[in-house]
């Protein structure tokens, strides 16, 4: 895909009535403006015409890692990485306690499109424009 394309489609994305259809790697993404909650959009999306996104979301899969959206966290509080802080390295280990822990959670949706487009380059090798409307 060219810059010029990705600007077409991140300008068509500006409006919440437009649909962008890519094909990935031969994964049909329809990209669209979807409200996540209350007051918020973001750049959801659909896989093939499917929605199986508690599957995808469960699953370490194709699709996961292809589209979603990545979050990763701490599993400990800024409260208590204070409190590790405060502990010897021999009662953390007594406790055992690893304060640098995260996890990973999976997002159907994006809320920047530089995020989604650096994203979708990464992941795939093939990105084609099939149509936009």
């Amino acid at each position: 895909m060219t810059k010029t394309e990705w600007e077409a489609i991140e300008k068509s994305l500006m409006t919440q009535a437009a649909r962008v259809v890519l094909v990935c790697d031969g994964y049909r993404l329809q990209l669209r403006i979807t409200r996540i909650a209350e007051m918020k959009l973001a750049i959801g999306f659909s896989i093939n015409g499917g929605s199986d996104y508690l599957e995808w979301m469960k699953t370490d899969c194709e699709e996961r890692r292809r589209f979603f959206r990545p979050y990763t966290r701490s599993v400990w509080n800024k409260s208590q990485l204070d409190m590790f802080k405060k502990l010897s390295k021999k009662q953390m280990q007594i406790r055992v306690v690893d304060p640098g822990k995260t996890f990973t959670t999976f997002y159907p949706w994006w809320n920047s499109f530089k995020a989604l487009k650096s994203h979708l380059i990464k992941h795939n090798t093939s990105i084609e424009l099939e149509a936009e409307f």
